[in-house]
């Protein structure tokens, strides 16, 4: 047995100093708790690099949506902001190559008014608009107004307001109820009759509420000041202060009439909701529109436009400068708080949207702005700790450009077109024998630096002078080192 013991001690790599001749030393001592920390670190550092792997990237055909219950369809999302356009006829549209076609989509959309300083307006729904009751004007009140056929004559129009008397007229009346037409506009000559009557029979009730017009065509200045885009607008004025929001009901003689009737009611549903009714034009000069759409994975486009069934828009005054904060797309969430998470994670936000705020800006009237985006999927596989939630994202290219037109209203559109290729990106962990040499490397490597540091303090004296508090010894030794 003592053979073999000795014949094992001859291979001994490791031959041990007798412990009597060893000297511990605080110089020694504080190189070794360096070299402790050291080694820690970078064990840890080379333990998580062999967690989370290194990415491979490699490229295929994107065949995902075979098995996806929400096959051929993902969510787009958007946060942009118009600070000339307001909120009430911006129509978000959705068309696609499959034929797809879906206007003034408000499901999952959200529109905020903007004030001229950009910071968030009153939010005023339709709902608080009182709906009039049928029959608040009679049968027989219309009739009578109908056999009077000189309420219809052009020398009958209601108070026309001009430029420099508007203010004046509307700061004399407690109520005001004022349309803003032009006379090219086939919805304001259907209003006009309907507005007679309402005037006609506002006047016999003794309402207090005075009706007047303004020409746009003669004073487009005026117009534009108070805000009208679209014809006719009707504005409620009281004692000279816009009351918001415009008439949004039916143009009839039964729903305008009850609307001056109540005018007194609308204004305090609109101080309760915050609106400014302390202004003579309105507040609210730009708006911001946020949301999520369902659309088929083909190529297809997102437009931003001005769209009614019941005005006629003026081209001179639309003006679509816009700044996206965010555009994006990813997959069909499972539930609402899955949609929140991808929402929140900022590592998925950085990179799936790159537009950065930017502005683009109409330098030029009737200007219409398209973006062309080219979306690649990103797969996620085999990830370890500290990556973002998503195992698929979307990331897409960007390329811009605007023109002026004369043959349509102006308007945002977002070109997408998804690639039928995806983009997989794989982390691989190194073998497990790579991972045990390395550190091996780093621990062995750090341990023999260390130990030339050692030998170098305590060799020159170094160590002992720094460590025995006596500066002058300190100042000689490094003198005869240098």
């Amino acid at each position: 047995m003592s053979g073999f013991i000795s014949m094992i001690q001859n291979f001994d790599f490791y031959k041990s100093i007798q412990v009597d001749i060893r000297q511990k030393t605080a110089a020694g001592g504080a190189i070794s708790i360096v070299a402790a920390i050291l080694m820690s670190m970078l064990f840890l550092c080379e333990t998580a690099s062999y967690i989370q792997g290194t990415p491979v990237h490699s490229i295929e055909l994107d065949d995902h949506d075979n098995l996806s219950k929400t096959a051929g369809a993902f969510w787009v999302n958007f946060d942009i902001t118009f600070p000339s356009v307001t909120c009430d006829h911006i129509s978000v549209d959705v068309e696609d190559r499959l034929g797809s076609r879906i206007f003034d989509i408000s499901k999952n959309v959200e529109k905020i008014p903007l004030d001229a300083e950009g910071a968030e307006a009153a939010m005023l729904p339709d709902e608080h608009l009182i709906a009039a009751p049928e029959g608040h004007v009679s049968m027989k009140e219309i009739q009578e107004v109908v056999a009077n056929k000189d309420i219809f004559t052009r020398s009958n129009d209601s108070v026309m307001l001009e430029a420099d008397n508007f203010e004046e007229w509307v700061n004399a009346h407690e109520w005001a109820l004022v349309t803003f037409r032009v006379e090219w506009c086939p919805w304001c000559q259907m209003l006009v009759p309907v507005w007679k009557s309402a005037a006609a029979i506002l006047a016999k009730r003794d309402a207090p509420v005075e009706m007047a017009t303004v020409e746009c065509t003669h004073h487009m200045e005026l117009c534009k000041k108070a805000g009208v885009v679209a014809f006719p607008t009707i504005k409620l004025f009281h004692f000279g202060n816009h009351v918001p929001p415009d008439y949004k009901g039916k143009r009839t003689v039964n729903d305008i009439v009850h609307y001056a009737e109540t005018a007194r009611d609308f204004k305090s549903e609109a101080e309760k909701a915050g609106a400014n009714v302390s202004s003579t034009h309105r507040e609210d000069v730009g708006c911001t529109v946020v949301g999520h759409l369902f659309v088929h994975k083909v190529p297809g486009r997102i437009q931003f436009s001005l769209k009614s069934d019941q005005h006629t828009f003026n081209r001179e005054f639309v003006n679509f400068t816009h700044q996206v904060h965010h555009l994006s797309f990813n997959d069909v969430p499972e539930t609402e708080s899955e949609m929140e998470a991808i929402m929140l994670d900022h590592e998925i936000q950085d990179k799936v949207s790159k537009w950065l705020s930017q502005v683009f800006s109409s330098h030029t009237k009737h200007t219409t702005h398209e973006h062309y985006l080219k979306v690649v999927e990103y797969e996620y596989k085999n990830r370890g700790f500290g990556y973002a939630r998503a195992n698929r994202i979307y990331e897409h290219s960007i390329s811009s450009h605007s023109y002026a037109t004369d043959t349509h209203l102006p308007a945002v559109k977002f070109h997408y077109d998804l690639s039928p290729l995806q983009v997989t990106v794989e982390y691989k962990s190194r073998p497990w024998f790579s991972f045990i040499t390395m550190v091996c490397a780093l621990v062995g490597g750090t341990w023999s630096v260390m130990s030339v540091v050692n030998d170098v303090a305590s060799t020159s004296g170094l160590g002992k002078a720094l460590f025995s508090g006596d500066s002058k010894a300190l100042a000689q030794t490094l003198r005869a080192s240098s």
